[in-house]
């Protein structure tokens, strides 16, 4: 409440409001003569004055006196005494924010140098990535049966003779085609290598036909894009495989083989590499020298009238293959002399 309402009203302390009015009676009249009026109402009168006098007083002695404001009394506000203010805090650090990874880059797939690559085995099929060049990727397969169900129908379209160029088999196509060379779907091939390139055709053309995939063949699919999403845009990659040593396939045999696909690898993304070999084989080889590797290459099933397929196999058995039960002069049908003669060229200037 403001100090103009909060005024207090105060009486005068006794003593000091003053005596009560006097009230002048005057003389008290003579004793009446016996024949005057009566005295009664000058009594009245007299009576009457005490009366206004005393509240007269009362009334005076009831007065509302003049107040004086009271001043405000200042306040004096004390200041809470300072706290020690604690040292600034960390902020927490960010709770983990959880990324939409796509499927295909969930798991990286392990980079590995050709020894361990050779030493691995799988259970279940499982996409590796080459330390020497990580453009190529390998699956290895638990079994050489896995691998040719994935990967038949592939061969049958890229690269094996007496088969279309332009569309991809039928299961019972297929199944034709393997009993016709006297194999199985396990012994049809026992490695594979393929281009990126060949890939995305044999995909292409599966899915023009309306064609249904296989289970394995749909994993080989994703695999397939995990694989082109790990390089850049543009770049070519290769696909090989390879399967764990068994009845078929001894452990040596395991070895000869992955080196073998290797070098495909690197003939297929190292252009220096494969610009090289071409020159080697258009003109340093004679066509003597080609014609032997055609001869070659077309009892081993390929299709002889693909010339860059010619030379990629050239390349792989010459300087590869150094198991004598795969290649020997004698596969070639050439004198050990002219097989040492065609290493030599293949070699002579090659990039490191």
């Amino acid at each position: 409440m403001s100090a103009e309402n909060d005024a207090t009203i105060r009486q005068l302390p006794p003593g000091r409001a003053g005596p009560p009015p006097r009230v002048e009676w005057g003389r008290v009249p003579p004793p009446p003569k016996p024949a005057a009026r009566p005295a009664w109402p000058w009594v009245a009168l007299g009576l009457s004055g005490v009366v206004v006098a005393g509240l007269g007083g009362w009334w005076l002695a009831l007065a509302p006196l003049r107040v004086a404001p009271v001043a405000e009394v200042p306040v004096a506000v004390v200041a809470p005494a300072p706290q020690p203010v604690p040292p600034p805090q960390p902020a927490p650090a960010p709770e983990p924010v959880a990324l939409a990874v796509p499927s295909r880059l969930a798991a990286l797939p392990p980079l590995m140098e050709e020894a361990a690559i050779r030493d691995h085995r799988a259970d279940q099929p499982r996409l590796i990535r080459y330390a020497g060049n990580p453009a190529i990727f390998l699956i290895d397969y638990p079994t050489l049966a896995a691998q040719g169900a994935a990967l038949n129908r592939v061969a049958a379209l890229v690269e094996k003779a007496g088969l279309p160029r332009d569309r991809v088999l039928t299961e019972a196509e297929m199944a034709e085609a393997i009993a016709r060379t006297g194999e199985s779907a396990a012994t049809f091939y026992f490695g594979h290598n393929y281009r990126g390139t060949d890939l995305a055709r044999f995909f292409a053309l599966a899915a023009r036909d309306g064609l249904a995939l296989s289970p394995a063949e749909e994993w080989l699919r994703a695999q397939y894009g995990r694989a082109r999403d790990l390089v850049p845009a543009g770049q070519e990659i290769v696909l090989l495989s390879l399967a764990a040593p068994g009845a078929e396939m001894d452990e040596a045999g395991r070895a000869t083989i992955l080196h073998h696909e290797l070098s495909h690898g690197r003939f297929g993304t190292d252009a220096a590499y494969a610009a090289h070999i071409r020159g080697v084989w258009t003109t340093r080889f004679t066509e003597a020298d080609r014609a032997a590797f055609r001869a070659f290459l077309g009892r081993e099933g390929y299709d002889t009238g693909i010339e860059e397929l010619m030379i990629d196999e050239a390349q792989a058995y010459l300087l590869h293959t150094p198991d004598p039960r795969f290649f020997t002069a004698a596969h070639l049908g050439v004198a050990e002399a002219e097989l040492a003669r065609l290493r030599a060229l293949m070699r002579e200037g090659m990039p490191p």
